[in-house]
C-alpha cells in the first residue's frame, strides 16, 4: 500500500510508512498540490495543482495531464491554478482561481466552462487573501443521495448550490462567513465547513474586504443556515477537518497565514467525541506552530500531513511532517519531507 503526499513542491510516494527523510520518490512535477483525492465513480487517482490537474490509473507510475483550461488570467503567481476536482458517474468536475468551474462528460478529454457559476450575484465581492481580484475554488462537493446536487467553496466567498449539475446556481454567500476551505458532506443535509478570515493588515491596506471570524461550521438543513460549532475556540483560522470512528479531528491557527512567516502564531489540534459539543485540545508533533493540513487512513491507520502554508515569504527551515495517531490517541512522526505536506492519500495496491 503506498502513500501519495502532496507539498508545495509536486507530488510525492512512499511504499511504506514509516520512512526516512530522502525516501520519498517525487512522481508528478506539479507547483504546489492543492488536492489529491479518489472517487467511487472512476478508476485512478487525481491530483490539482497550480499547474494544472492530472490523473494515475497505475498507483502513480504515471500521469495523463487533463488540460483543464487554465487561460492567460494572471495574477500573483501566474496563470490559473486547480484548486479542486470532483468526479460523479454523470460528469467530472474542476474548479480553478478567479474562479471558474469546468465540466467534462467525455473522462476529461474535453472541459467547457459552466457559466452560470459566474453569474452569481455575489460573484463581485469575491477576493482571494493574497490578490483581491482572483479568489479560488477550494471546494467542489456532491451532495450525498442527490447526484445533481453539487456544492461550491470558494476562497473568499461562501458557499453555493447547484440543483442542476451545475449548469444553473445558487448564490448562498449570505448563510456563512467568506472564507471557505473545506465542504465535507456527512449526509444529504448534514454537512462541515471550515473557514478562515482574511488579515487585518491587508484589509487597512484596501486589500482585505471580507474578514470572518472563521471556525467549524456545521449544517442540519442542506446550507440553508449555519451554526459554529467551535464556539469560544481562539484558533480559528481551519484549513480542513477529518472523522474517523465518531471522532472529530481539526487543527487550528491564532492567526492567518502572514503571522506564520515568522512563527508570531501559535496552533492547535482538538478532537472530539461527540460531534462537537466538547472539545479536547491534544498535543502533536511539530505545535505550537505547524499546521495539520491533511488525513487519510493508511494501512487501518489514520496519518496526517503538516507544514506551514501560504506564508508571503518561503520559509526554507520548515520541512513537512507526516504523523500518525495511534490506538492510545497519541500522534507521533513517521515521516519528513523537503515541504509542506498540503494533501496525502493512501492507495490500495
Amino acid at each position: 500500500m503506498s502513500l501519495l503526499i502532496g507539498t508545495d513542491d509536486g507530488l510525492f510516494r512512499v511504499d511504506s510508512v514509516p520512512f526516512e527523510r530522502g525516501e520519498p520518490e517525487q512522481v508528478l512535477d506539479c507547483g504546489v498540490v492543492t488536492a489529491v483525492k479518489t472517487f467511487d465513480a472512476a478508476e485512478g487517482v487525481f491530483v490539482a495543482s497550480s499547474e494544472g490537474a492530472y490523473r494515475s490509473t497505475d498507483g502513480g507510475e504515471s500521469w495523463t495531464d487533463l488540460g483543464v483550461p487554465l487561460g492567460d488570467r494572471f495574477w500573483h503567481a501566474g496563470q490559473s491554478e486547480v484548486w479542486s476536482t470532483l468526479v460523479t458517474r454523470e460528469a467530472w468536475y474542476a474548479g480553478t482561481n478567479d474562479p471558474y468551474v469546468y465540466r467534462s462528460v467525455d473522462d476529461g478529454k474535453t472541459w467547457a466552462e459552466l457559466k452560470g457559476f459566474r453569474e452569481l450575484p455575489s460573484r463581485g465581492h469575491w477576493e482571494s487573501p493574497i490578490d483581491p481580484h482572483y479568489a479560488r475554488l477550494r471546494a467542489l462537493e456532491q451532495v450525498p443521495g442527490r447526484p445533481d446536487h453539487l456544492i461550491a467553496g470558494v476562497e473568499a466567498g461562501g458557499i453555493h448550490i447547484s440543483h442542476d449539475g451545475g449548469r444553473t446556481w445558487t448564490d448562498r454567500r449570505d448563510t456563512i462567513v467568506d472564507d471557505i476551505h473545506q465542504v465535507l458532506p456527512l449526509s444529504e443535509d448534514v454537512w462541515l465547513a471550515t473557514t478562515g478570515y482574511l488579515d487585518h493588515n491587508l484589509e487597512n491596506l484596501g486589500l482585505g474586504h471580507a474578514v470572518g471570524e472563521g471556525g467549524l461550521w456545521r449544517t442540519v438543513d442542506g446550507g440553508d443556515s449555519w451554526d459554529r460549532i467551535d464556539r469560544g475556540n481562539d484558533f480559528s483560522y481551519i484549513r480542513r477537518v477529518f472523522i474517523h470512528d465518531g471522532t472529530v479531528i481539526f487543527s487550528g491557527g491564532e492567526e492567518a497565514p502572514p503571522a506564520w512567516v515568522n512563527d508570531e502564531h501559535e496552533s492547535a489540534l482538538f478532537e472530539s467525541t461527540n460531534f462537537g459539543r466538547d472539545w479536547e485540545r491534544v498535543p502533536y508533533p511539530g505545535e505550537p506552530h505547524e499546521v495539520v493540513e491533511t488525513w487519510t487512513i493508511h494501512d487501518g491507520e489514520v496519518l496526517c500531513g503538516s507544514g506551514l502554508f501560504d506564508v508571503p515569504d518561503t520559509r526554507n527551515d520548515v520541512e513537512g511532517r507526516i504523523a500518525r495517531r495511534t490506538d492510545d490517541g497519541e500522534y507521533e512522526t513517521v515521516g519528513h519531507v523537503a515541504s509542506n505536506v498540503s494533501r496525502i492519500e493512501s492507495l490500495e495496491p
